[in-house]
């Protein structure tokens, strides 16, 4: 199905692209859960994001101009276009929040370090096995077919993220604050944990492609 080089190896480096706004995303993150980091600190690790989030795009573009002319199928143009614009919204979801977290001025409480770092790792796994099957989506889809093991997991691992969102929004929900405060804070989990939403539905459309590909 997938058998030219080029938009393969194009497709591959937008994925590159993606994982770089993961990593400065994971950045931000530690930071913004230090009470005591300054708005200015924020910003310059925003624009880490925001620097990978213009890279994963320009190599989207570059990766959708390489499927003019007719050397793919409709269907087949079409699927791997849904896949990369899919993959596209986890950087756009790392930027938003990290934009949101400036704009509002906004640092998580210490406590909740540890369980932040832990969504960000779990969704970071779940990102090493995304990129395993986009791989084997163009060089093994056979074997892929066969065995949908890493497809499983990501879904797998996007549980124990639920698991943790519920725990946060729990004790989000059990403290003092105000509620403006406690729906601003629980609102910001979300949205992180969001990313690992993106990452399952992903899973989900190449699964999909195996289904169809086997009618």
């Amino acid at each position: 199905m997938f058998k030219k080089n080029r938009t393969r190896a194009l497709i591959m480096d937008q994925i590159k692209d993606v994982e770089n706004t993961l990593v400065a995303f994971k950045s931000f993150l530690k930071a913004a859960t230090v009470p005591e980091t300054s708005i200015e600190t924020l910003k310059a690790l925003l624009k880490g994001v925001n620097d990978g989030e213009d890279a994963a795009d320009a190599s989207l573009r570059a990766m959708i101009d390489s499927l003019n002319g007719g050397a793919y199928l409709p269907s087949t143009r079409e699927n791997i276009i849904s896949i990369a614009t899919s993959c596209d919204k986890i950087a756009n979801k790392c930027e938003s929040v990290a934009t949101m977290i400036v704009l509002y001025r906004f640092t998580f409480p210490r406590e909740f370090a540890e369980d932040i770092d832990k969504i960000y790792d779990v969704t970071a796994e779940q990102f090493a096995l995304l990129q395993e099957a986009i791989d084997m989506l163009f060089s093994r889809m056979n074997e892929l077919q066969k065995d949908t093991t890493v497809l499983d997991k990501i879904r797998s691992l996007e549980s124990v993220i639920d698991k943790i969102e519920l725990k946060l929004g729990d004790t989000v929900f059990g403290s003092d604050a105000e509620l403006a405060a406690k729906m601003q804070t629980f609102g910001l989990i979300e949205r992180i944990c969001d990313i690992s939403d993106i990452i399952e539905d992903i899973a989900d459309k190449i699964q999909i492609i195996l289904i169809a590909r086997k009618a």
